[in-house]
């Protein structure tokens, strides 16, 4: 049978109840048979047509505790590190091994023998269509960056080496051979992204205020200097009259908020051609530079000084 028939089972049904209940999952279960038995095909060459796929949340002590101890258990993860899993069941196993030793799997259920290294190997090429696939589907982990690694012993082996948190664990049950009635079942399990911890919703509320406030408008005034006159004076004011400002200091400004509070000192310039202010150093600054100053002990005086 072609890819081709097989997709059309996926999707038409045909009436069998075995291609029905890929549907199980709706259409998320749809979508991940079909991923699988396009990687099957595509990669190795291996016909199957899937019977149920779904996705569920673990923790890796329930995972652990849900390994067949008769599954091979190949390691997943980015280079050099492993962070998932997969457990492919006797049947799927010997299947694999068979369409590429044989040319195609054998139609009658095998008797597994002792997992071997190099059957891990050859699982390789599957499970990296299968992620690659996963990945295009934009579901679940970015399973794009992950690649099958290591052989794992047993669930005691994965436990210890797998990270602590949620697995998005992917079941998949299928008929090898379409028609032969032989089973078999593929579990990968993915390590979930950390979750992002929520900040508490007074901190939201205290942070969109402090937000808000800090884009509201603020105007400054630099005061250059303050003094009383008699109203019969204020009254005598004529246009160019020229007021003397005793004791200003173009270097210590003051810059007021608009309820009269001062801000900072600031001295009076230019920039770029127009009247400008820079901020002064502080006032505590400056008396410390000035006490310093007059700590340093003077030189003694010297003959011809």
């Amino acid at each position: 049978m072609t890819m081709e028939n097989v997709l059309r089972r996926l999707i038409d049904g045909g009436g069998s109840a075995r291609a029905a209940s890929v549907g199980r999952g709706g259409a998320q279960g749809n979508a991940l048979g079909g991923a699988l038995a396009r990687a099957a095909q595509e990669t190795i060459g291996l016909p199957v047509v899937p019977r149920m796929a779904r996705i569920d949340r673990l923790d890796r002590e329930a995972l652990i505790g849900e390994i067949d101890p008769a599954a091979l258990l190949v390691g997943i993860g980015p280079p050099g590190r492993v962070t998932g899993l997969a457990a492919i069941e006797p049947q799927l196993r010997c299947a694999v091994v068979e369409t590429q030793t044989l040319g195609a799997p054998r139609a009658a259920p095998a008797q597994a023998g002792e997992i071997t290294g190099t059957e891990a190997a050859m699982m390789a090429p599957l499970l990296q269509g299968l992620l690659i696939r996963l990945a295009q589907l934009d579901d679940g982990p970015q399973q794009a960056a992950l690649a099958p690694g290591p052989r794992l012993g047993d669930a005691r082996a994965a436990g210890l080496i797998l990270p602590e948190g949620g697995f998005a664990v992917h079941r998949f049950s299928m008929e090898i051979r379409p028609g032969s009635g032989r089973e078999g079942a593929l579990m990968l399990a993915l390590a979930l992204p950390p979750a992002v911890p929520q900040a508490p919703e007074a901190a939201v509320w205290k942070m969109a205020l402090r937000e808000t406030v800090l884009q509201a408008p603020a105007d400054l005034t630099a005061i250059l200097h303050r003094m009383r006159l008699p109203a019969h004076e204020v009254e005598a004011f004529e246009p160019g009259q020229r007021l003397m400002l005793p004791g200003v200091s173009l270097s210590a400004i003051d810059l007021e908020d608009g309820g009269g509070r001062a801000v900072a000192k600031v001295r009076l310039g230019q920039f770029a051609g127009l009247r400008a202010v820079r901020l002064a150093q502080p006032e505590a600054a400056s008396d410390a530079l000035a006490e310093g100053v007059r700590e340093i002990p003077a030189r003694p005086a010297r003959r011809g000084d």
